[in-house]
């Protein structure tokens, strides 16, 4: 059996290619939007791509199920879950699948096993090789309800719809999972780093033994009391997770095999605003941002948690023009921002910064200060901090105020605009975000802490704590 496991980090998504190498056919689990590294490695292994699998409707990237059949022709059929019923049901599917239908490539079986609680019609694809054993699957592609460590969140559709999730999947944990052996191998939808659940591991794949023995979440316990420990300490889920959801139901726009955005614009077309109403993010550096940056442009700096915190902070509605380092970048940035909707990128700015510049148009800066400067400053400033609150409760700046990065947008009214504002974060990363925002909003004063929390904690700052039991 071919076996790939392909991994992108920030979104930490896992994504699967498994075929028969007899009869070279292969099914693709999971894709995201951008396919060319499985039809890559299917062209280089000689298999030929038949089936693309989903295990759910994605909340957090765009399917790539209809890139591939676009990319491959009619001889792929997409196959998703019908069993969240007609509302959950992606329309591009070519075969809505049912608990136990099974899907062959050559010796190799997959069969779906419905394990709703993250999502409705939620299906895992249990994997046998009839070359070694027809009765026992040699492993499980658990998508988002079981991950190493952990299990798949279930409380992204509000609160309502949380209960009878919560209760779902109590069930698929405690019914579906004590049917397989201790031996089988789970291969998952996400890794650390997922906002798809709250404590994630690391490693690439596990066993349901171990799992059993030393994920937590696998533990019975009576329901409400497992329910309860489940979600404490939820992370917050980004907006666009919604979108994400309606998008991979309906079926995301084909981009082909040709990237988008890779025009380039001259500092003067921007100065002019030829690219009407459109929105420009700055991807380099938050040290480079701070130094000069083009008035109003928002810095999410290039790295793998761009397409994470540009579905945060972005609105969906508005074309965007990139600042980056190098041209060379533009592929990945566009890629990142693909993966999480954003379509309408409309190019990057030609030569960088330095051809605004030396056009002579007006530059901004972002005033950045060490951490040992800020205790001075807390009288006069607001001290801002925009880390997740597990974060803030573990210590933070005594008489700052607390804003979640990705909910800045909404809580304007709580940060004063009488006096300059101080932002910390993790690192400084997140605090360029907000700071940036801040600034066209028409903040005037804003700084960047640099090094942010660790470098606070590393120069021996008194912290408050909260105590969270």
């Amino acid at each position: 059996m071919f076996f790939h496991q392909r991994f992108v980090p920030g979104l930490a998504i896992y994504s699967y290619l498994v075929g028969d190498e007899k009869t070279k056919e292969a099914a693709v689990i999971d894709p995201t939007r951008d396919v060319d590294v499985f039809l890559e490695i299917a062209k280089r292994e000689g298999l030929h791509i038949k089936h693309v699998l989903e295990t759910h409707v994605h909340a957090d990237f765009v399917s790539g199920s209809r890139e591939m059949k676009d990319r491959l022709g009619d001889d792929v059929t997409i196959h998703a879950s019908g069993m969240g019923g007609a509302d959950w049901t992606p329309s591009y599917a070519d075969h809505v699948v049912q608990d136990g239908e099974e899907v062959s490539i050559g010796s190799v079986r997959l069969k779906a096993v419905h394990t709703p609680g993250h999502t409705l019609e939620h299906v895992s694809w249990a994997l046998y090789d009839d070359s070694r054993s027809a009765e026992t699957p040699w492993l499980v592609f658990t998508g988002d309800f079981v991950f190493v460590g952990d299990v798949g969140r279930p409380d992204l559709l509000g609160e309502e719809a949380r209960k009878e999730l919560a209760h779902q999947l109590y069930q698929s944990v405690f019914d579906k999972l004590p049917a397989l052996p201790d031996f089988t191998e789970i291969f998952p939808g996400h890794g650390a780093g997922s906002l798809c659940g709250k404590a994630i591991g690391s490693r690439a794949s596990s066993t349901l033994g171990y799992e059993r023995r030393f994920n937590s979440a696998l533990v019975e316990k009576l329901e409400a009391q497992w329910i309860d420990d489940l979600m404490n300490q939820m992370p917050l889920s980004p907006p666009y997770f919604a979108r994400m959801k309606r998008i991979n139901k309906e079926g995301p726009k084909v981009i082909g095999s040709k990237i988008p955005g890779q025009r380039r614009w001259s500092a003067k077309e921007i100065h002019e605003k030829i690219c009407e109403n459109c929105l420009i993010v700055d991807v380099r550096s938050k040290e480079s941002f701070a130094g000069a940056h083009i008035p109003g442009a928002i810095n999410i700096p290039f790295g793998p948690t761009l397409p994470t915190w540009a579905g945060w902070v972005l609105p969906y509605d508005r074309p965007t023009l990139i600042v980056v380092d190098h041209p060379q970048q533009m592929p990945e940035v566009t890629t990142h921002l693909l993966r999480v909707g954003f379509d309408d990128i409309q190019g990057y700015l030609e030569d960088g910064i330095d051809a605004w510049q030396t056009s002579g148009y007006e530059i901004a800066t972002l005033n950045t200060v060490p951490v040992q400067s800020v205790p001075d400053r807390i009288a006069e400033a607001t001290v801002l901090d925009v880390r997740t609150e597990k974060e803030w409760n573990a210590g933070h700046v005594e008489g700052a105020i607390h804003i979640h990065g990705g909910k800045l947008q909404e809580n304007y009214a709580i940060v004063p605009r009488d006096k300059p504002v101080v932002v910390i974060c993790g690192s400084g990363y997140r605090g360029s975000i907000a700071a940036s925002f801040l600034k066209r909003e028409g903040y005037e004063g804003v700084s960047n802490v640099l090094g942010g929390m660790s470098a606070w904690k590393a120069a021996g700052l008194p912290m408050e704590k909260i105590d969270e039991n």
